[in-house]
């Protein structure tokens, strides 16, 4: 279930000369199911989350949400592997939804190592 705290995080590709990019007239999987999705505003901050809500006692009141380009997916994981105990990331779905399972003394952690990646999202 995603909630309405959530983030996206956009990061910068770095292709070298030998890369070629994908045929960009074959529409694929991703690009059909960004479609319904409405467009997520540029931002370096995260100070626009909100609480989350109250789950009080169903173990889910520290999770948090956000949204990456599916491609990022691993590099972003083993970011947040590299702080032991802050949680764990899963995707929720092939859009490039996931979340970490942190507990609520690990959250605001969690939220300060995304928003120092290279450039952040809001999706509020």
């Amino acid at each position: 279930m995603v909630h309405e705290n959530t983030i996206a995080m956009s990061i910068p590709d770095e292709m070298t000369s030998d890369e070629t990019k994908p045929d960009e007239t074959k529409p694929d999987e991703t690009t059909l199911l960004r479609e319904h999705l409405e467009p997520l505003m540029p931002s370096r901050s995260l100070s626009g989350f909100p609480e989350p809500p109250s789950y009080s006692g169903t173990g889910e009141e520290g999770y948090l949400y956000f949204h990456i380009d599916p491609k990022h997916t691993n590099y972003v994981n083993r970011i947040l592997e590299g702080y032991e105990y802050v949680g764990v990331m899963t995707s929720v779905d092939k859009t490039g939804r996931c979340m970490v399972r942190c507990t609520p003394d690990t959250r605001s952690l969690a939220i300060e190592i995304l928003s120092r990646l290279p450039e952040v999202t809001l999706e509020i």
